[in-house]
């Protein structure tokens, strides 16, 4: 089956600029899975909730995210569009799951730039106290737009050096802790937490319920897919880029969090700490290195801002470009940059609503359901893996464990997306279904106008109103 795709240009007749190669698309993927805030925010949720077991949830969500990313890179690969993961998903199951696919996808992609960026000002103040967050926050997703809307080739350079500082932090107190090793090896292997001063087990299926947030902790390496009518070079690069990406997001978490759980000088400190990891941290490297901590934490989520602003401005313009919305927004979403060759308007409208969102309060909250979507997402991708092989589609990039790759991805997705939250999963489901509702009755042609559109939909409403008025 060959692939047939049409509207790979703007509607200035514009491409994007084909400048990125393997090392600059790997680096802006990882720094999307952003290693060093896995390590200091994600690792110490799960040893609070698992305690030692955290090794083995780690080890496991690992495992799955392997073949997450081996099935992503597998179909990415025939479907080289900027959309990523939408992209595949409106290609193979066609354009209403698609639309579904792309409202779930640009979920995530509005919500956590302004998180990574508050979190950044956050622990950028921790060093600078005079520094305000509420102020600065804003301030870094005006910067991380800006970068944004540059040369692609420019800031993949610039993410790479941002990720090597960040490694730099990773590798700093995995060799800290290596020089300063505990506990014995079997503390690995072990089960415990503890409930006042005594030691227990936890059960095994809370250990598999731990697993969605180390999987979330590896999340992000489908980055790699958005950037590639970016990338030179031939299609099995894409597939390359998303395994490398998840690579190393997955070894530079595992191996910091092996080496601290066996440099804790104390267990028992340990798993009663609020923080474990700087509590291991501290006691390796001295108190006066929690500067350079924040720091680096600092620069992964302002790295991981700009990574997500790049990713979901490409998914923006691809959803323009395929005629998701109405036509006005269509044109507004596609706009190339004459001289940067960027999506620069879809780059704006992201970066202008997450620098809003930066004044809103408890956005942790408000994001809390998109790792319902993310998963649902993991569980398309598996399924359009496997529709792809039924149609004889070929894969340039070929996925080591074959067809065992998607059908793990897509039992694993199940599994995780059935120890969510009733109201996390309420809530997507609305999304869903307002979507649906919109993709159905609104999107019956390839463009709508926008005037029309907001006409039918007032006419309806003062139709209402005259009916309420008769009743009443």
């Amino acid at each position: 089956m060959k692939n047939r795709d049409v509207s790979v240009s703007s509607a200035q007749g514009m491409h994007l600029s084909k400048t990125l190669n393997i090392v600059e698309t790997v680096s802006l993927a990882a720094s999307d899975i952003s290693p060093t805030s896995g390590v200091f925010l994600n690792m110490p949720v799960a040893i609070v909730m698992v305690g030692t077991g955290s090794f083995l949830v780690s080890l496991m969500a690992g495992i799955i995210a392997v073949c997450v990313a081996l099935t992503m890179a597998e179909v990415g690969s025939a479907f080289p569009k900027s959309g990523g993961i939408y992209s595949v998903i409106h290609r193979v199951m066609g354009k209403k799951i698609g639309f579904l696919a792309l409202v779930a996808y640009l979920v995530e992609g509005v919500f956590i730039p302004a998180v990574t960026s508050m979190g950044s000002a956050t622990y950028l103040a921790a060093v600078f106290p005079a520094l305000k967050v509420n102020l600065l926050a804003p301030a870094l997703m005006l910067i991380a737009m800006l970068i944004s809307i540059a040369n692609i080739s420019s800031t993949g350079k610039f993410t790479t050096f941002l990720l090597a500082l960040e490694l730099l932090v990773v590798l700093t107190i995995t060799i800290a802790c290596l020089l300063n090793l505990k506990q014995p090896v079997s503390v690995l292997f072990s089960t415990q937490v503890i409930h006042g001063n005594s030691f227990s087990n936890v059960s095994w299926p809370t250990i598999f319920s731990t697993i969605a947030v180390m999987l979330f902790s590896f999340n992000g390496f489908d980055s790699a897919l958005n950037f590639s009518e970016e990338m030179s070079g031939n299609q099995k690069s894409i597939g390359r880029s998303v395994f490398g990406a998840a690579s190393i997001g997955i070894i530079a978490q595992l191996i910091p969090l092996t080496v601290i759980l066996l440099a804790a000088p104390s267990l028992k400190g340990f798993l009663k700490s609020s923080n474990p990891i700087l509590y291991v941290s501290n006691d390796v490297l001295g108190p006066t290195m929690h500067d350079f901590l924040s720091l680096g934490i600092s620069l992964a989520m302002f790295a991981c801002t700009i990574s997500v602003l790049l990713q979901f401005s490409r998914v923006l313009y691809t959803s323009g470009r395929d005629n998701m919305w109405p036509k006005t927004i269509n044109h507004f979403l596609q706009s190339i940059h004459p001289k940067f060759k960027t999506p620069w308007e879809a780059t704006l409208f992201l970066g202008v609503v997450d620098i809003f969102l930066n004044f809103v309060s408890n956005l942790g909250d408000l994001i809390s359901f998109t790792s319902v979507l993310v998963v649902l997402l993991y569980a398309l991708i598996g399924i359009c893996d496997i529709i792809a092989r039924g149609k004889k589609v070929s894969f340039p990039y070929k996925n080591t464990f074959g067809i065992m790759a998607p059908i793990i991805t897509i039992v694993a997705s199940v599994y995780v997306l059935s120890r969510q939250t009733f109201i996390n999963l309420l809530i997507s489901l609305v999304i869903l279904a307002v979507s649906f509702i919109y993709v159905s009755l609104f999107k019956k042609a390839d463009t709508i106008d926008l005037n029309l559109w907001l006409l039918c939909i007032t006419c309806k409403f003062l139709d209402w109103m005259g009916l309420w008025r008769e009743k009443f």
